[in-house]
């Protein structure tokens, strides 16, 4: 079964867009991460930087439309972790009137197959929603999940996930 989700990837066209899609995010998660709004109404995430990145990192970002109708972005990096290269789900986000309908199963589905390999998902410590959403969900989303050993330094709890054959 198909679902109505279509990813784009971002082009430096889509510069403004995705900075207003970040902005939603870091105002999303500033209820536990505690930043703080600039003096000019923007959260720390510079026009300028998403557009660097867009140029420099031609697949780091796309665009979530569900029915035609833009409802999030996905980052994607490539990191080193444990000293291997991988491929992180780095962020996605989802507008709340889009959420439960299945979107980041169908990003998962789409991004993290048998041949991609294993993708590290990191999840901030204290964002709850976001660690009970993938909790919850992985397990249903047909993909393997290895917890490395835990870094009491880091913000984040991390996971592996991978698609088998």
């Amino acid at each position: 079964m198909t679902t109505p989700l279509r990813m784009t990837t971002a082009t430096v066209a889509d510069t403004d867009t995705l900075f207003r899609l970040m902005q939603l995010y870091y105002f999303e998660a500033s209820g536990w991460s505690g930043e703080e709004i600039q003096p000019d109404g923007l959260y720390d995430c510079a026009r300028t930087d998403v557009e660097a990145s867009l140029r420099e990192q031609p697949t780091w970002a796309r665009l979530l439309w569900w029915e035609d109708t833009l409802c999030g972005f996905v980052l994607v990096d490539d990191v080193a972790f444990q000293g291997q290269p991988i491929r992180e789900l780095a962020d996605l986000f989802v507008l709340p009137t889009h959420r439960g309908k299945g979107i980041a199963a169908a990003v998962v589905a789409a991004l993290v197959t048998p041949q991609s390999g294993p993708w590290l998902l990191a999840t901030w410590r204290k964002d709850l929603q976001a660690k009970a959403f993938w909790q919850r969900n992985l397990p249903r989303m047909g993909v393997d999940v290895e917890i490395p050993s835990d870094d009491t330094e880091s913000h984040f709890d991390m996971c592996l996930i991978r698609r088998g054959n």
